[in-house]
């Protein structure tokens, strides 16, 4: 039976044609690899093309696939007990043609970006030019291998099981393959109002939420948990998956894109401005809630003007009850990258006929198509790795990577028309107002103008007003690159 892309896969009943798919496609696509460290070695194939395609060749059974990661995630469930190190291999377009296989380079419905590579994109995305980049990311990288394993301790931010993996790897490739940078991360922790450990980012936001659900038994338990009649999380394979041609086997060989950005964070700089606001504007932390669009627990602005929705922290939610920006800015982070909605409720805002609700659905299937498989990871190291409470310079941030079917129109729409736009999301009901400005997270304006942002006075109360707020921009994209992750398949038979 021919793989069904319109729907999430229940794998823990898969026919015959799912199960030779799970088996063949990497894992980290459908569902995160969940370890708490990794390592990131970023590639450079030598002119011996054949060397370097029976380098990979040979390390194809060391990659992990995703019916070998579900299962281990299933027995780590049931008894605690480890599933040993992760591997990935993503492959660049300028990999591919360093192999000499560029007639096997995948093809997307919008393929441009990924054949020209993250550095000839960079007026598109308001990057900083290639020079002003980390000198490892001012040329192209052919291949990243991502390395997940468990760290040395609760509270060590080291990794010798990746580490050793990581040499074994670099000694297998041989001279074919030259090491260009390894990038280490570490997922951080905070203790939520239940005593439990929640991943955070280096700003100290709970992170990892609102994420697309490509596996049945996924959607199933955040249906049991938060529910998701307010936004489905549900999303089809096909946000995710494209046909590997690169494989023998067709029908059931498939592969993602995948963008990596080393993005860093500015941290001290960033509370500081923060809490600078809230004592300014007499709002304390809701300064940053605006912000983000969620409090540092994880509870969104949009539902109450304080913290403690933390267990869970909520994704079961909408801004169809804040059409004005009264409780959650339309520059809020999470609402610029995430609208729910708000393109239909600002292009039809007061739907009356067949037509009007026929137009509402096709926009909010536009606008769900955009949403990436997220799966970044922190690097850099802090005073402890459970609730830090440093504030760094620099040297520490977020390492964004995410899979998509299409780069174009998922992450270099999100960062262009969405995070550095002004005007998005458009005001609603007509309410009067300049742009909104852009992402104050990941927003960048490269040389454009400064947009202020229209900071509210107060929660859910449009007659407190707004005050202009310039901001700076708190997290530096430092390099990055497009890349594939083809089908295991196609690895064999390099």
């Amino acid at each position: 039976m021919p793989i069904n892309l319109s729907e999430p896969l229940r794998w823990t009943s898969a026919d015959a044609d799912e199960t030779a798919l799970l088996e063949d496609l990497q894992g980290n696509i459908l569902d995160g690899h969940g370890r708490k460290a990794t390592l990131h070695l970023m590639l450079r194939f030598g002119a011996d093309a054949a060397a370097a395609r029976a380098a990979l060749r040979a390390l194809e059974p060391q990659v992990t696939s995703a019916l070998a990661q579900l299962e281990a995630a299933r027995a780590y469930r049931n008894t605690g007990q480890s599933g040993g190190p992760f591997v990935g291999l993503l492959l660049s377009s300028s990999g591919y043609a360093r192999l000499g296989i560029a007639d096997r380079m995948p093809e997307g419905p919008v393929d441009g970006a990924f054949a020209s590579g993250m550095l000839a994109r960079s007026a598109i995305l308001n990057d900083p030019a290639a020079p002003d980049l980390e000198a490892a990311y001012q040329d192209r990288i052919d291949a990243m291998i991502l390395i997940g394993a468990d760290p040395d301790g609760p509270d060590q931010w080291t990794s010798q099981a990746a580490q050793d993996l990581a040499d074994m790897i670099m000694s297998g490739l041989g001279s074919a393959v030259s090491l260009i940078t390894a990038e280490s991360g570490r997922a951080i922790f905070r203790s939520n109002s239940a005593g439990e450990a929640e991943g955070i980012e280096h700003f100290g936001y709970v992170d990892g939420r609102s994420q697309p659900l490509l596996l049945q038994e996924l959607v199933d338990r955040e249906a049991a948990g938060g529910g998701i009649d307010r936004w489905n999380a549900a999303f089809p394979l096909s946000q995710v998956l494209v046909s590997d041609p690169g494989s023998p086997d067709t029908g059931t060989a498939f592969g993602s894109y995948f963008v990596f950005r080393k993005l860093e964070q500015q941290v001290k700089a960033f509370k500081a401005r923060e809490e600078e606001l809230g004592e300014q504007l007499g709002i304390g932390e809701l300064a940053g809630a605006f912000l983000v669009g969620r409090f540092e627990d994880g509870t969104p602005v949009t539902l109450q003007g304080t913290e403690g929705l933390d267990h869970p922290v909520p994704n079961n939610f909408s801004y169809a009850a804040d059409s004005a920006g009264a409780r959650c800015p339309f520059f809020a982070h999470i609402r610029k990258t995430n609208p729910r909605g708000d393109v239909g409720r600002t292009l039809v805002p007061n739907p009356q006929s067949a037509a009007d609700f026929d137009r509402i659905r096709e926009l909010d299937d536009g606008e769900r198509r955009v949403i990436m498989a997220r799966r970044g990871m922190p690097y850099g190291i802090r005073n402890q790795v459970t609730d830090p409470s440093d504030q760094p310079e620099g040297g520490v941030g977020l390492m964004f990577m995410a899979f998509q079917s299409s780069i174009e129109a998922q992450f270099e729409f999100t960062q262009k028309s969405w995070a550095n736009s002004p005007p998005f999301v458009a005001r609603i009901n007509g309410a009067p107002g300049d742009p909104v400005g852009r992402d104050p997270i990941i927003g960048q304006r490269g040389g454009e103008p400064l947009v202020k942002l229209a900071m509210p006075n107060g929660w859910n109360d449009a007659t407190a007003g707004t005050t202009p707020a310039g901001l700076a921009e708190f997290v530096v994209h430092k390099g990055g690159e497009y890349f594939f992750a083809p089908a295991k398949s196609m690895l064999r038979v390099l």
